[in-house]
């Protein structure tokens, strides 16, 4: 199939994406432009002039047992229409945009783990929690991440902390 890719930063992201986010997540309480901070990245994919898909990352510090880590945390990836490949490739362009920056560590909340499975993810077994602002760790029981190690060396067992924040999903 004949895609184009391309990588932006927030400041280059096409009004035709946040149209596209709405579909695909169309029961968001909020507009997805306010969600992207500035050094958010983005991988867009285009087929015939027509953008198709986008995954995003932006930078969190996950908390591992004596050791932070900074990592590209992927978020609002979306692929219209679906079952086309489009998905695959705005993660396989996202993912390889990661490595070449030297993060270690790649991280995605999902309900979709199948996908992200197939292209080398893996799901945290360990327990998970986030630590809130006043300070107290807060355990997610039911919450676990996805990771793509690439390089550190992680233990998927291990207990896994990432920071509050005031929007989107925790993980």
């Amino acid at each position: 199939m004949a895609f184009r890719s391309t990588i932006v930063t927030r400041q280059d992201l096409p009004d035709a994406l946040f149209d596209l986010l709405q579909i695909a997540f169309p029961n968001d309480t909020y507009d997805q432009r306010a969600f992207w901070p500035d050094d958010s990245v983005h991988a867009l994919v285009y087929e015939a002039g027509q953008l198709v898909a986008h995954a995003g990352y932006v930078t969190r510090t996950l908390y591992l047992p004596g050791r932070e880590i900074t990592s590209a945390y992927v978020e609002y990836v979306a692929a219209e229409p679906r079952l086309r490949g489009y998905g695959s490739a705005v993660m396989r362009a996202l993912q390889a945009e990661i490595e070449g920056r030297g993060f270690l560590l790649s991280a995605l909340g999902t309900g979709s783990s199948g996908f992200y499975e197939r292209l080398g993810w893996r799901l945290w077994r360990g327990p998970t929690a986030y630590r809130a602002a006043d300070g107290n760790v807060v355990p997610t029981p039911n919450e676990k991440p996805m990771v793509l190690d690439l390089g550190a060396n992680v233990n998927l067992d291990d207990p896994i902390e990432c920071d509050w924040r005031p929007v989107g999903d925790i993980w």
